[in-house]
């Protein structure tokens, strides 16, 4: 695990337990980069699935600074294609990468030109990356999730979970925002044999988003997350 935020890094260590190695760095300084798959190759030999979910949240449109165009692409394009080309060297055949996009590689979103550029790159980039890695016998995907309650979501929400969810909900068919856990389960499958078919493709793990037009679900209806849930609810729910 490769990760510039200490107390992410902390949790995911504890959840997988000592057979996991954690590096705290930032994924664009290609020298600690190359010291920690240095160390990855020491203890564990292979890399055989690799995740890129790295991202720069810098939301800028006209008014984005060069600087702001520089880390956007640097965190979410650069430094994914770099890390993977490396990684692919210590990857065996059968091997395989997922690359996390987003819904807004294909919509318009006010103020985003940043973001939503680079995670549109990142799926042109999963294509050469699949077409490249492909005589190696690595299957390269994407998943493009919707709303999620990540950390960032939280914030905008500003601790208003229960406010927000049917404002947000309305852009999605299921009516509410995606888990995280429901990001890690369809990458889960792109990492597994059952997925050994695919590549070079983009799951949407959007809750409907990307199907529903742009009047949403409509003032009359009916908020429908907790039906949709999986079992055992939300965390906070």
């Amino acid at each position: 695990m490769l990760d510039l935020d200490p107390v992410s890094l902390d949790k995911c260590q504890s959840a997988l337990g000592e057979s996991a190695s954690s590096y705290l760095l930032d994924i664009t300084d290609e020298t600690e980069v190359d010291a920690a798959l240095a160390a990855i190759r020491g203890r564990h030999g292979y890399v055989h699935h690799l995740v890129n979910c790295a991202a720069s949240f810098i939301a800028g449109g006209p008014k984005a600074q060069r600087a702001d165009w520089d880390r956007a692409l640097s965190v979410n394009v650069v430094a994914s294609a770099m890390l993977t080309a490396k990684v692919s060297t210590m990857m065996p055949r059968g091997s395989t990468v997922v690359n996390v996009s987003s819904i807004s590689a294909h919509a318009a979103q006010p103020n985003r030109w940043t973001y939503n550029a680079t995670k549109a790159a990142i799926l042109a980039l999963t294509r050469g990356q699949a077409l490249d890695l492909a005589p190696q016998g690595i299957r390269v995907n994407a998943v493009s999730p919707g709303w999620v309650w990540t950390p960032e979501v939280e914030k905008a929400a500003v601790g208003g979970r229960e406010r927000w969810e049917p404002v947000w909900g309305q852009f999605h068919i299921l009516a509410r925002l995606g888990l995280p856990e429901e990001i890690a389960d369809p990458v889960l499958y792109l990492s597994s044999r059952g997925a050994s078919f695919i590549t070079g493709a983009e799951l949407m793990v959007d809750g409907g988003y990307s199907a529903i037009g742009p009047e949403g679900l409509g003032q009359t209806a009916r908020f429908a997350g907790s039906d949709t849930r999986p079992s055992g609810g939300a965390p906070g729910s």
